[in-house]
């Protein structure tokens, strides 16, 4: 019995159903066909040239990301660009891809729910995008940036609250930093988020609440070898002759 990438976006869509995506979302399977036969799949957070590479080096005959291409609306394939040089790439070699992006985001394989365990959470709960959790012990802002750091293996920035006793800390990673006073509502003296703009960052300071920044990957990168793992497991329970990648290729320095 072999597996195809219509298998394989099954699985996915029982662990984060497709409509569960944002109106705006490009999620599922999105190159290639479905009836083909899949042996080796990488995984990976974003479809970059690197990646697609790295697919073709270990003879993958699918690509699993969280981001999609196509993103936004296209109307043409040509390589004048750089999403249309990796789309024509994946083509030439046979590589089909499937994304699973706002959707994952609601599960316990989310970006922020890895965070949170990364971070050794407790009695973590969900809250929408939002992932809540009481830390080992309350430690100062400060300090806790440096833990997070260290932890994401991605360089933190922390807005407002240095000196603030942190014991519940809000996570929800890539672009989210709109939810920081919905975290703070729901009792986080914190919140971890990818991408923080200036009135945020602003705002939260004069608000004496801690608002980190551990950029759009460092939050999210770490659902990659979580992802890989529980695929790999769905497909051995069943006997699938498939093996599952993590991606070992990083667009930025880690620290």
């Amino acid at each position: 019995m072999f597996a195809t990438v219509r298998t394989i976006e099954e699985i996915l869509n029982e662990l984060a159903p497709m409509e569960t995506a944002e109106g705006y979302d490009n999620v599922g399977a999105l190159v290639g066909r479905r009836d083909q036969e899949v042996k080796k799949i990488l995984v990976a957070l974003d479809a970059t040239w690197d990646v697609v590479q790295e697919a073709e080096e270990i003879q993958a005959d699918l690509i699993v990301t969280h981001h999609p291409l196509m993103f936004h609306s296209r109307k043409n394939m040509l390589e004048d660009d750089v999403e249309g040089r990796i789309l024509c790439e994946m083509v030439r070699h046979h590589l089909a891809m499937i994304a699973a992006h706002t959707n994952l985001d609601k599960t316990a394989l989310s970006g922020s729910a890895c965070c949170a365990k990364l971070l050794q959470l407790q009695n973590v709960r969900q809250e929408g995008y939002l992932f809540l959790g009481e830390l080992p012990k309350p430690v100062k802002a400060s300090e806790l940036q440096d833990t997070i750091t260290r932890a994401l293996r991605f360089p933190t920035r922390l807005y407002g609250g240095g000196d603030l006793t942190v014991s519940t800390l809000a996570i929800g990673g890539g672009a989210c930093d709109e939810e920081w006073l919905q975290a703070k509502e729901l009792g986080a003296q914190a919140f971890l988020t990818g991408e923080v703009r200036h009135h945020n960052a602003l705002a939260a300071a004069m608000d004496g609440f801690a608002l980190y920044d551990g950029g759009h990957y460092g939050t999210e990168a770490p659902l990659v070898p979580v992802l890989a793992e529980y695929l790999q497991k769905r497909l051995d329970d069943v006997q699938y002759q498939v093996r599952v990648y993590p991606s070992q290729r990083e667009p930025f320095g880690r620290v």
